[in-house]
């Protein structure tokens, strides 16, 4: 199942993480300061649990590359103003409705931080060393856009062919779980190749196929079709999808 991934930073007995528990689409660990993962999608940091050493931690937090989310109570203008100054994307305020703090965590792990320092190509090296492994690549939703137009771009260049794809859940009881969704984003991810590219679009699911005609492009979905319904015995829910091919027109 894919979800984004929130790397939490408070004490284990907070009622953040009680807040945060059975979140839709997102996976929380709970870590310290100097063991945070390096898969995640951002970081949010308790204000309580930080204190004073709140601007050390969001400097060392910084070191992955990742958005930062303060989350505090009854702070003033002007202390939310210093932490945006010592470096945080965003201050998530408590007490929030579940499902506007799920939308700014969200919205937390698509944004894009600015980068400290020179660019070198020691850093790229680390990112294709992170990017190996099988299956498609991954797109944000706010990103996918912008690699169809760049796809656009490069298949015109190399007169070479690719597929877009728009898959849809629906369900005969008229409401489609999340946890559907997820399950079939899964699917789609492990069984295309690595130069793939899938986004999950609400209950869609978006699909470029790099070098694929329109015949492969359906014998493609028919195989990612039967393998959910092979896993997963959900048979109320119907998966259909558009295929078109994707060129300087479309």
């Amino acid at each position: 199942m894919y979800e984004k991934k929130a790397a939490v930073i408070c004490d284990r007995d907070s009622e953040i993480l009680k807040m945060l528990a059975g979140t839709d689409g997102i996976a929380f660990t709970l870590t310290g300061i100097d063991n945070i993962p390096s898969d995640l999608e951002c970081v949010l940091i308790s204000l309580d649990h930080a204190g004073d050493t709140i601007g050390e931690m969001i400097k060392q937090a910084r070191l992955k590359d990742a958005p930062i989310g303060v989350i505090a109570n009854g702070i003033t203008l002007e202390e939310q103003e210093a932490l945006l100054d010592k470096g945080a994307d965003d201050i998530i305020l408590l007490p929030m409705p579940k499902k506007l703090l799920r939308q700014r965590i969200l919205t937390l792990c698509g944004m894009v931080t600015a980068r400290i320092g020179a660019v070198n190509f020691e850093m790229f090296d680390k990112i294709a060393e992170a990017n190996k492994g099988g299956g498609s690549f991954i797109i944000q939703e706010n990103d996918f856009e912008n690699i169809y137009r760049f796809v656009t771009r490069l298949m015109e260049r190399l007169d070479k062919k690719a597929q877009f794809l728009i898959f849809s859940l629906t369900s005969r009881s008229g409401f489609v779980e999340t946890e559907a969704v997820l399950n079939f984003s899964n699917v789609v991810q492990t069984c295309l190749r690595r130069g793939d590219i899938s986004s999950l679009y609400g209950s869609q699911i978006a699909v470029i196929l790099i070098g694929a005609d329109e015949e492969n492009g359906k014998k493609i979905a028919k195989r990612l079709t039967e393998t959910y319904y092979a896993h997963y015995e959900d048979d109320i829910y119907d998966i259909k999808y558009d295929i078109r091919e994707i060129n300087s027109r479309a």
